[in-house]
């Protein structure tokens, strides 16, 4: 009996290239400033070039690209002065999600969004009301 063919798993970022992360990235934080409930908490960014800059490589590492910049990554200290609460979580992820699908394929804006939304579940139950 002939052995089954191996699968390699192929990172993410094989099929969401640098580039299309950074687009979908820019065009999400310009989305933000306009939002009607993220605006407001996402006010406290000073320098929108450099945020945008630190989550196209933040993204770009979770898909499996090699690092690039040195960056360091303290989701908890991050978003602690934001007030996260799961509604601003919804929001997030649903805008996040409509704004990769106006560039990226159904399936792979999918599964970006799987990763995104297990970071939105940490930061809810990072900032649950206790």
């Amino acid at each position: 009996m002939e052995a089954a063919p191996k699968r390699r798993l192929e990172p993410l970022c094989v099929k969401i290239p640098l580039p299309l992360i950074r687009a979908v990235v820019d065009d999400f934080y310009e989305r933000i400033q306009d939002h009607p409930t993220l605006a407001q908490p996402f006010a406290i960014v000073g320098d929108w070039d450099l945020h945008k800059e630190r989550l196209t490589h933040y993204w770009w590492t979770v898909m499996g690209g090699l690092p690039y910049g040195d960056y360091r990554y303290a989701l908890g200290d991050k978003h602690a002065t934001v007030g996260v609460t799961s509604p601003l979580v919804d929001d997030w992820l649903a805008l996040f999600h409509a704004t990769m699908l106006d560039h990226l394929d159904p399936d792979l804006a999918q599964r970006w969004l799987g990763l995104a939304s297990g970071i939105g579940e940490s930061l809810r139950l990072m900032f649950a009301p206790r």
